[in-house]
């Protein structure tokens, strides 16, 4: 029987706990099919118990066991079959991570493929991203120099070249702000139930 085990490092592990083992009793009978429009199979919620630090709920795929402390939220999960096992670790990722969304609250697998951590390949992004981010300082650097070289020599063209330069200077800084709020929001969003082929 597959086995996985998050520990989930935030203050309010006991918070989290109850608020997954009541979407998910929710999620029991009726309520259940308020995820099910996109076609996609989920795992029934056969039974859920909780109290205080404790809880458990059992899905028609396998079982979850939830265990808080001040500081971390334990998440295991034993079930029928890896594939099983992989889908319940979505499910439960996004719902903790979506409850968690304000807190910045991550959930890691260890040993998942998919939330195992490259070194070699951060390390490669990361020196791609600076290059390319001194490649694009230099270039801006050379063309305000040749901008402003061209300015001096055409003293006539001053004052149009003052008002092009400052459009371009709070064009600059706008499309650096919506950059950066892209970035920022396309990290902070997770998908409730990934799809799965």
């Amino acid at each position: 029987m597959p086995v996985a085990e998050a520990h989930i490092v935030t203050p309010r592990a006991e918070r989290f706990l109850t608020q997954l083992c009541r979407h998910a009793e929710a999620m029991g009978g009726k309520a259940r099919h308020l995820h099910g429009g996109d076609g996609q199979v989920r795992p029934e919620v056969v039974k859920v118990e909780y109290a205080e630090n404790e809880g458990k709920i059992a899905f028609s795929w396998g079982d979850c066991t939830l265990r808080s402390t001040s500081d971390t939220l334990v998440v295991h999960i034993e079930a029928d079959d890896a594939d099983k096992l992989t889908g319940l670790q979505g499910i439960l990722t996004a719902d903790l991570e979506r409850f968690g969304q304000r807190d910045g609250l991550t959930v890691s697998w260890p040993g998942d493929p998919a939330t195992k951590s490259d070194p070699v390949g951060a390390a490669r992004r990361s020196r791609t991203t600076t290059i390319a981010l001194v490649v694009a300082a230099a270039l801006a650097v050379g063309a305000h120099l040749a901008f402003g070289g061209a300015v001096l020599a055409a003293w006539r063209w001053t004052s149009v070249a003052a008002d092009i330069l400052l459009a371009l200077v709070i064009l600059k800084i706008v499309g650096a702000a919506l950059f950066a709020r892209y970035r920022v929001r396309g990290h902070g969003l997770a998908t409730h139930f990934p799809r799965r082929k």
